[in-house]
């Protein structure tokens, strides 16, 4: 037997009786294997490369085409955070988002309701705060919830046949999941105390807007499974829903109001003669402004836009409806790019978006022509909008909002949602 002082030969490290040819193939297999790895290495470098790049170079603002016209009249006050801020409790525990608020007035007082999380993502740290003031000034804690260490979203107050209602839905406990439970319902019983959390029509539901007309009470909810799931075509589900005494809810029509794929957060107000005027945001493609005729509220006509109008509060003035909602600085949610395969279209719509700006605007909503036009933006930037609104008089309200704290970094939505975000208060007054 041989004997080496140092490594063999290589020939000498091949199996005994190897032949040659199965050398040359086990080299030819060994190159091409080298040749993919480093294909498909390069191939995932110019991919980044690419979409880097184009996040960088995309157009960071649009012109907006603010209508002039119909701000005239309309004056805010320059916002001041609430929340946090010296007018509430410093006992509060706030965490750095505090975001998806409502705000009503119920025998003679006010009532804040929102939510505290480490960010604006699902968290098991998540509560929802109740606040009660006066005044709008002077705030004190009413109660809070929590929810089996899950997240908690979408509060949203009823004020029906003299009650006060609450709605949260009940989400995950994964930051980089969508997983909506069951919508629940808690009312007041007396100061300070609630009744215990009690679920409401079907799980998986989301409430987005609770409103009255009459004796009815009326909720507008979406389903929210798969919602984020750009590489599938599942239809969405929007539908208006009735209830006689904010428990007990039934759909107002055997079809959904809106089926489009991605169909959620469906706002709605109805007219002095009861038609109904919506806006539906549409996560994978834009917006839906919708219209129904007083006599049958559950057919809505609607018209497709490329803008997407994220967290949506209509505020009808007579005959005029206004909207507070997100504003993209970018532009339309919907490009174009019609070339690529419809799931990678969503797929690059969602990752473009989630890296450009934002700011929480007024706009302008057309019934008849069911169509939107800016008005002006409220400071604002990163993470923002989700606004609440209470009248004062008949021509001022008091308006809530959340936003990434601005004045310094204008930060894109996805790092403001990391950042977290404060309420902001103003009082916005419009013409007589």
């Amino acid at each position: 037997m041989a004997h080496y002082d140092s490594d063999p030969p290589r020939d000498a490290r091949l199996p005994e009786g190897r032949p040659r040819k199965r050398r040359r193939a086990f080299f030819v297999f060994r190159l091409i294997r080298f040749g993919y790895r480093s294909a498909r290495k390069v191939l995932l470098f110019f991919a980044a490369f690419f979409i880097l790049s184009w996040l960088l170079l995309a157009p960071k603002q649009e012109d907006p085409h603010f209508d002039t016209a119909a701000a005239q009249g309309i004056a805010y006050a320059p916002p001041v955070s609430l929340v946090p801020g010296p007018e509430i409790p410093p006992n509060l525990n706030l965490m750095s988002s505090n975001n998806v608020l409502d705000l009503t007035q119920y025998r003679g007082e006010y009532f804040l309701a929102f939510r505290t999380a480490p960010t604006h993502f699902a968290s098991r740290q998540t509560r929802v705060i109740v606040l009660i003031s006066k005044d709008l000034r002077q705030w004190e804690k009413e109660t809070e919830f929590q929810m089996d260490h899950s997240d908690m979203r979408e509060t949203r107050f009823l004020v029906f046949k003299d009650k006060l209602l609450l709605y949260f839905f009940q989400a995950g406990k994964n930051p980089l999941a969508f997983q909506p439970q069951s919508t629940y319902a808690v009312e007041r019983l007396s100061p300070g105390s609630w009744s215990a959390p009690r679920a409401i029509y079907q799980p998986g539901y989301i409430d987005w807007r609770a409103k009255v007309r009459g004796d009815v009470a009326y909720l507008s909810v979406y389903n929210g499974a798969g919602l984020y799931d750009f590489w599938d075509d599942k239809p969405g589900e929007v539908r208006l829903l009735k209830s006689a005494d904010g428990y007990t809810w039934e759909p107002i029509s055997v079809k959904p109001q809106v089926t489009e794929p991605g169909a959620e957060e469906a706002e709605f107000e109805f007219d002095e003669q009861g038609n109904l005027v919506a806006v539906v945001r549409l996560e994978m493609s834009g917006s839906l402004i919708c219209t129904a005729p007083a006599n049958d509220i559950a057919t809505w006509t609607a018209t497709y836009s490329p803008y997407k109008y994220d967290g949506s509060l209509l505020i009808r003035r007579g005959p005029k409806f206004y909207l507070v909602a997100r504003r993209n600085v970018a532009g339309a949610f919907n490009v174009g790019m019609d070339g690529l395969p419809s799931w990678l279209k969503r797929g690059w719509y969602l990752l473009r978006y989630s890296q450009t700006r934002k700011r929480t605007a007024l706009f302008q909503v057309d019934p008849l022509k069911r169509s939107i036009a800016p008005i002006f933006d409220f400071p604002s930037c990163g993470d923002t909008s989700y606004a609440a609104v209470t009248p004062l008089d008949k021509n001022s309200y008091c308006l809530l909002y959340y936003s990434t704290p601005f004045g310094a970094r204008d930060w894109p939505w996805t790092i403001g949602q990391v950042i977290g975000g404060n309420i902001y208060q103003t009082t916005i007054v419009f013409p007589e």
